[in-house]
Order: structure tokens, then C-alpha cells, then sequence
């Protein structure tokens, strides 16, 4: 028995667990004050000591803790208690979409719809938040009294890869429903990357599979949502509604361009598509061709779900509430919100503006927000534009000196100016028009490239990542620079020595090529057991971890049968070949 049972922390008394898992344990409690039941989560003390968690989620926790919508579970209290932190959560009686589909039944066409319009609903208003869930599938949409429907783990897919250097993304089935960008590791993971989970949901539901076959591995589904064609769900189940279909498709498309642009699009999409049943038990056939994962054949709706349910919902939310304990816990050390900065102009009689606001010279530790700062400084008619990353709790000096070869303001005018917000950077008259002149930015800076191969982001001394993808400028302060690539769930850190005036670099390789060749003749190329259309020879980039690499040929058969290859990368130096040849050997 858990020795918290029959315990009281602040004004909740301990019923039961609920679930465990690796960021702490989520108990039933009641809350004696106002008489309900709460989900109560204990954040594992090693969880909220981690520098690196508590970085990555201070970038999302502030808009997290502000999600207030009747289809997010809720969060009641949080409390500092000699257990350790706490936080009090909605407790949600009921059972997860995940659930329903376990029941190998297929659900209602307007219950569905129901279900879903709620679910896009509650994105919408993260979405306008600035929250993307990056991780929507079945699991992590409860179902209270009623099909009201509740998300949970907004944000978890991000805070769970903070430590981890590589990940198996089809982990309790997450990659199933991943969009082709964030499977591809694109630093540009919006809000449709969310539409994108929500279709593929809405697509299981109405087919009762998933497009993937239960023996595929993880890089197999990977590569169908990439480059593979999704067949459209009629094609697994006829009896769905056509308008519904093609809702779905559009939905999923690869091109992020091309689906919904916003989860509001969506719910219009549904509401016409509501409008169009004629009222009755839309029910579609129970028989669907599928070609997904096995959940058993389709049989009659079950009774009601069982008690154990209930504690399904302590594990699903778990996670989320970390995300907000540690925000409160974390706020007052992690990221500062302020710097310090330090604007040197020469000559020093000319005038500063810190994002278009006049600041009194000379401009000596200013504070100023954390982030990239617009600077401009003016004298007379002459200006210069420039902008500078300002890091929280650091100081930062900027130098600026005065373009030369530009004619300057007569005297006796410059007062004016001054007392006048910066003005645009063109002149209306022909007769005042100069060559453009760069920017001067900070004197000591140098120019660095930073580039993930095939594509991936970069941080710069734990700053926001950016897109690294073809190689990414950036002005750094010469000094030990600390550099982290990311691709997906894969991390390289790496330590930069910055010389004054030496451009510098590196460069992060997340795949490593596997040089498969055969002889004689040419055979297809088989990766993890999926046969590709590339033939041999070929230079195959395949992610870490260990593959299966054989060929295939009609009449023929491949010595040694196959090769098993452990691909050790991400590495700072483009990685070797590993070759895979094979002898063909006619039947």
C-alpha cells in the first residue's frame, strides 16, 4: 500500500493512485473544503531539479497555466507542501477516445462529429494562445459523462525529448498520427501540424485502423508519411460519407499549405457537413476493409467501461501538470526576462532609439526585455539600423559608428531630430538619395555558420532554437560558444571556440549513408523489411539506431541475405559510409 494513502496535503486527503510513471505519481484526493474529487500529482523531485527540463519548459508553461476552455482539463491549485509540490487538477471520470477504439467498434458518424468538433475546438483556443499540443492521438482525449470532451498533455511531446539523444517516435503509438514535418524535424511545427494528429484520429475513428500495418517498423511508417501515399479512408471503410472523406484528406495532407490553416477551418468544415445528416443513428458498416495495426475484428458495442478507466485519466494527465508546477517553481531562476545593454555610438553626439523609443546617452546597462532588440542610432541625416539577441541577465555591448561618405545635417537642426520618433529609412526626395549603408553591429561579433544535415535547428548558448537547415548565419560574441543541434528527438551539443575576425563553424550530421550495391546486375533496395523503389547502387541516408538492409530480384536470390547496420549519429563530422554489398544468386 502506498504509504500516502489516508494522507493529508494542505486541505486534499489521499484516496488512491491513479497512475505512475516517470514524472511522478497522480493520486485520487478529495478536497475537503470544497468536497470534490481532485487529481492530485506529486512532481518527482529529480524531474524538477533538471536544468535542462526546466529550460525547455519555461518557453511553454507561462501560456500553458493561461489555457481556460471547458475541453482542457482544468487546473484547480498548486501547493508548496513538505511532500514536495503538488497541483490539484480537474479529475475526469471517463474514458480516453483510445479507449472507445479498443472496443473494436465503430462509432456513430454524428457522434463522431460531436467528438471532434469539441477536440478542434479546444486546439482553436490553444492555438490563439500560442500553445501548440504537438502530440494529439486517441490517448489524450478523455471522454467525461456525456462525451464531453477534455485534452490533455498539452505541450508534453516537447518537454519529454529534452534529454533524450535518440527516441523511437512510434513509442505507445505517437508516431502513428505525427505530421510529415514533425517526423522530418522541421523547426516550423504550427498549428497545423496539430490538424494534421486530429485528422489522423478522425480517420482511425472512421475506419477503425490506422493506415499503417502492425508489422511495420518505425521507420517504414516514418517513410510513408513522408513520401508514402496515404490511401483516403473510404478506400479501407466505403460506407463513409464522402464529404466526411474528403474532410479528412484535406486534413492530412503532406503540404501544410494545402490543409486546414486553422482548427476553427476545421470545425466549419464539420458544422456543413453536420448539417447534411438526416437526423437518425448514422451508423456506418461494421465490416470495413482495414489494413492498419490489429485491434481485433469489429463487434457489437460493449457494455459500460469498467471502474479501472477512471484511473486511466491519472497517467494520460499526469504530465501536464508538471508542466505548470514547474513553471511556479522554476519562474524565478530559469531565463531571466531581462538584460542589460549597452549602446557605444561614435561620435557620441548623435542620438539612440531601443525599439523606436528615445533613450537618454549615453546608453550605459540599460534594461531592456530578453530577445532580439531593434537599435537605431541617428545623427542628423544620418542613421543606422541594426538589431541585437539580448539574453536574459546578461550584458551586451553594442557599438555603432557613423556611416561615412553621407552628407550630414547642417547645424543647428539636429535638435529636432532628435525629439522626433526614427524616421523611415528612405528618403522622398530624389536629390537626398544615398547608397544604402550597412549596419554596423556589434564591433567585437563574428559571423559563424551553423548547418544540420539533412535539416534540423540550432541553439546558440541556450538560446531559442532556429532552422539550420543549408547552413545558418548567425553573429556571435568571440568566447567559448556552447552549440546544440536538434533534429526531432535527437540532441548533439558541441563546444565552439570563437576567434575575433575568424568566421567559424560546424556542421551536425543526423544521418549517416549506407552504400548498398550487388552483383551482378541491379536489385531493389529493402530498408527495415519495406521495399523501396531504389535500386542498387545507391547511397541510402537512413536516421540512428540499428536497420535491416537486404535487395530483392525476381528470380534471384541475395549472399548474405541480409545486413544489419547500427547507425551511430548525430555526429559534428559527416559521418562514413557503411557498405552493404551482396552477391545475386540465380534460383
Amino acid at each position: 500500500m502506498d504509504p500516502m494513502i489516508g494522507k493529508m496535503i494542505d486541505s486534499y486527503k489521499i484516496l488512491e493512485v491513479l497512475g505512475r510513471g516517470g514524472m511522478g505519481v497522480v493520486y485520487r484526493a478529495t478536497d475537503t473544503t470544497l468536497d470534490r474529487d481532485v487529481a492530485l500529482k506529486m512532481m518527482d523531485v529529480l524531474i524538477a531539479s533538471d536544468p535542462n527540463f526546466l529550460k525547455r519548459f519555461q518557453s511553454e508553461a507561462k501560456a500553458l497555466a493561461k489555457l481556460q476552455n471547458p475541453n482542457i482539463v482544468g487546473i484547480f491549485a498548486l501547493r508548496q507542501t513538505e511532500f514536495g509540490v503538488c497541483i490539484a487538477m480537474e479529475f475526469v471520470n471517463g474514458k480516453t477516445l483510445a479507449d472507445l477504439l479498443k472496443q473494436s467498434v465503430l462509432l456513430p458518424v454524428p457522434r463522431v462529429v460531436r467528438i471532434f468538433k469539441q477536440l478542434l475546438t479546444a486546439l482553436d483556443h490553444a492555438h490563439k494562445g500560442g500553445v501548440i499540443h504537438r502530440d494529439i492521438k486517441p490517448g489524450n482525449v478523455m471522454l467525461a459523462e456525456g462525451d464531453v470532451v477534455k485534452v490533455t498533455d498539452f505541450g508534453l511531446a516537447k518537454i519529454q525529448k529534452t534529454n533524450v539523444s535518440t527516441v523511437t517516435m512510434g513509442t505507445a503509438g505517437t508516431l502513428y498520427y505525427m505530421s510529415p514535418e514533425q517526423i522530418r524535424g522541421l523547426g516550423q511545427v504550427d498549428a497545423r501540424g496539430d490538424i494534421y494528429s486530429a485528422g489522423m484520429a478522425l480517420y482511425e475513428c472512421l475506419t477503425g485502423r490506422v493506415p499503417f500495418k502492425a508489422e511495420d517498423s518505425d521507420f517504414a511508417v516514418a517513410q510513408m508519411i513522408v513520401e508514402g501515399r496515404i490511401p483516403p479512408p473510404e478506400k479501407l471503410n466505403a460506407s463513409i460519407p464522402k464529404e466526411l472523406a474528403k474532410i479528412v484528406v484535406k486534413s492530412i495532407d503532406k503540404d501544410p499549405a494545402k490543409r486546414y490553416q486553422t482548427a476553427a477551418e476545421m470545425v466549419t468544415a464539420l458544422e456543413r457537413f453536420e448539417q447534411t445528416l438526416k437526423g437518425g443513428d448514422y451508423r456506418m458498416t461494421d465490416a470495413p476493409t482495414m489494413i492498419g495495426p490489429a485491434v481485433g475484428p469489429l463487434v457489437k458495442p460493449k457494455s459500460a467501461a469498467t471502474p479501472a478507466n477512471a484511473k486511466l485519466y491519472g497517467i494520460i494527465a499526469a504530465a501536464i501538470v508538471v508542466l505548470i508546477v514547474t513553471y511556479f517553481v522554476a519562474r524565478p531562476y530559469v531565463f531571466p526576462e531581462e538584460g542589460k545593454l549597452t549602446v557605444e555610438i561614435i561620435p557620441d553626439n548623435g542620438s539612440v532609439y531601443i525599439d523606436d523609443a528615445p533613450v537618454k546617452t549615453p546608453v550605459r546597462d540599460v534594461a531592456v526585455p530578453a530577445g532580439k532588440r531593434k537599435v537605431i542610432a541617428i545623427w542628423g541625416r544620418t542613421r543606422v539600423d541594426t538589431s541585437v539577441t539580448v539574453t536574459g541577465g546578461q550584458p551586451f555591448l553594442l557599438s555603432l559608428r557613423e556611416p561615412k561618405g553621407i552628407v550630414r545635417q547642417p547645424a543647428g537642426t539636429e535638435t529636432a531630430e532628435k525629439s522626433n520618433p526614427p524616421p523611415m529609412a528612405t528618403e522622398t526626395k530624389k536629390e537626398e538619395e544615398k547608397p544604402s549603408v550597412p549596419a554596423t553591429v556589434h564591433a567585437a561579433e563574428v559571423e559563424i555558420t551553423l548547418e544540420a544535415v539533412p535539416d534540423g535547428e540550432v541553439s546558440v548558448d541556450d538560446g531559442p532554437f532556429t532552422n539550420a537547415k543549408d547552413g545558418h548565419k548567425v553573429m556571435v560574441r568571440p568566447g567559448t560558444r556552447r552549440v546544440v543541434f536538434r533534429n526531432g528527438g535527437m540532441t548533439k551539443s558541441d563546444v565552439l571556440e570563437v576567434k575575433p575576425g575568424v568566421a567559424d563553424g560546424r556542421k551536425c550530421w543526423f544521418r549517416a549513408p549506407v552504400n548498398v550495391a550487388c552483383r551482378p546486375g541491379w536489385a531493389y533496395i529493402v530498408i527495415d523489411g519495406v521495399t523501396t523503389e531504389l535500386t542498387t547502387p545507391n547511397a541510402v541516408p537512413l536516421t540512428a539506431g540499428k536497420h535491416t538492409i537486404s535487395v530483392e530480384k525476381k528470380g534471384y536470390a541475395a549472399s548474405p541475405p541480409r545486413y544489419i547496420v547500427n547507425i551511430d549519429v548525430p555526429r559534428l563530422t559527416k559521418p562514413d559510409a557503411i557498405p552493404a554489398p551482396f552477391e545475386l544468386i540465380k534460383k
